[in-house]
This record gives structure tokens, C-alpha cells and sequence, in this order.
């Protein structure tokens, strides 16, 4: 595929994103729209000047390589994890899950030493406690594990 037809779809895409979340943050209340429909103009207009440069400066011999090996696609291996987290998080419990998602991001990622991600985790897991319970005065949630 040509590099400027990527580069179109790449912006049609954005714009279709945006007006969803623009149409979505009508049912905001307490003028809650204002923000997201802020963010999705802004990232329309944006959009609309890459359609424009993808066929006033298209190259037509530049081509659109695709990658499907999974060193180019973990990053949506970890969103995925990530995805997954969340829910879990309330079934099973914060600390658990927590370590989990953060010993499996790090080894998806590649990180290979266990002292790093030794005091990676020691280092997150109490600092993130301390931020939410302690600042914010948040619950974190309890599930089968604490």
C-alpha cells in the first residue's frame, strides 16, 4: 500500500475516533463535554491538516511496510494485559493482580533481570499503596486476596 493512502486512513480513522468521543461526551453531565469535545475538536483539526498533507506531498513510490512479528507488537500485547487488569483487579485483589500485570509487562517488555524487577516491584507496590490510600484517601479494591 502506498505510504500516502496509510497516511489518509491513518486520518480518517482519527477523525472518526475523535466525532465518536465528541458525540459520546454529549450525555455528560455538569458540562462534563466540554473537555473531550475541547480534546476531539482539537484532534480533528489536527487530522484534517494530515489528509491534506498525505495527498498534496504523497509520495507515490514510498510504500507502507507491515510487521507482524511480536518484538513489533508487543506494546499492544501489554494493552492488552493492561485491558485485562482492570477487571480482574476487582475480582482478585489490588496487590496481587498488581504484582502480576507488573512482573508480565516487564517480561513482555523484555526486561530479563530479576534484580530490576525485583525493586521495580518493591518500589511500585508500596509507593502506589501510599499514593492512593494515604493522598487520595481512595479504597483500593479487595478481592479473594487482599
Amino acid at each position: 500500500m502506498p505510504a500516502y493512502i496509510g497516511r489518509a486512513l491513518t486520518a480518517l480513522s482519527l477523525i472518526g475516533v475523535s466525532a465518536y468521543i465528541w458525540f459520546a461526551s454529549e450525555e455528560f453531565p455538569a458540562n462534563g463535554h466540554q473537555l473531550p469535545q475541547f480534546t476531539s475538536g482539537i484532534a480533528i483539526l489536527l487530522a484534517i491538516f494530515l489528509l491534506i498533507d498525505a495527498f498534496r506531498n504523497g509520495d507515490r513510490t514510498e510504500k507502507v511496510e507491515f510487521d507482524f512479528s511480536f518484538a513489533s507488537k508487543k506494546q499492544f500485547v501489554v494493552l492488552l494485559l493492561a485491558v485485562i487488569y482492570v477487571p480482574v483487579m476487582f475480582e482478585v485483589g489490588y496487590f496481587v493482580t498488581s504484582f502480576i500485570f507488573l512482573v508480565s509487562a516487564m517480561l513482555i517488555s523484555g526486561v530479563r533481570s530479576p534484580k530490576t524487577i525485583a525493586v521495580t516491584v518493591v518500589v511500585t507496590l508500596p509507593l502506589m499503596y501510599a499514593f492512593f490510600t494515604l493522598f487520595l484517601n481512595a479504597q483500593l479494591p479487595d478481592g479473594w486476596f487482599f
